[in-house]
């Protein structure tokens, strides 16, 4: 079973609204063929699939507002029966369920250390290389010489 998702159609996009499915259920979908057109805050843009396969599921209707990596649609691929996909997708919507009350575990998402606050390192990164990576030839300086430090001019 593959999940069909949502992709990041730009750097700052963080959702779309999907406007039309250019498939339906039981078609062959093949790489690079579009399936959808999602609006972003700048364009409406046609969204390829990237996998080979037949759409088992359209699990999200035109009109729709989606977060980046929602879940649109199920394919089936090669071999799998649509009910290997249904009971694989069952298996994993349970999975996902928390507890009333609880928010489902997502990953961190990177931000700054506020100031003052000691960042974890590496131990390689603690320490400062003794010598640069790469050699430096030394360059005479040009142009006329510098007045020496305290001098006023």
């Amino acid at each position: 079973m593959i999940e069909f998702r949502l992709p990041s159609l730009g750097s700052d996009m963080d959702s779309g609204r999907l406007l039309q499915w250019q498939v339906q259920p039981n078609d062959a979908v093949h790489k690079g063929q579009v399936v959808a057109v999602v609006d972003t805050a700048k364009a409406a843009i046609d969204v390829e699939c990237w996998h080979e396969g037949v759409v088992q599921t359209l699990l999200v209707q035109p009109d729709a507002v989606l977060p980046v990596g929602t879940t649109m649609a199920l394919l089936r691929e090669a071999g799998e029966t649509a009910a290997d996909v249904e009971a694989e997708w069952a298996r994993r919507l349970a999975a996902a369920r928390t507890a009333p009350g609880e928010r489902p575990a997502l990953a961190p998402r990177a931000t700054a250390a506020p100031l003052g606050v000691p960042v974890p390192t590496v131990p390689a990164a603690r320490t400062a290389p003794s010598a640069p990576a790469v050699p430096t030839p030394f360059t005479a300086p040009t142009g006329p010489p510098r007045p020496a430090a305290g001098t006023g001019c």
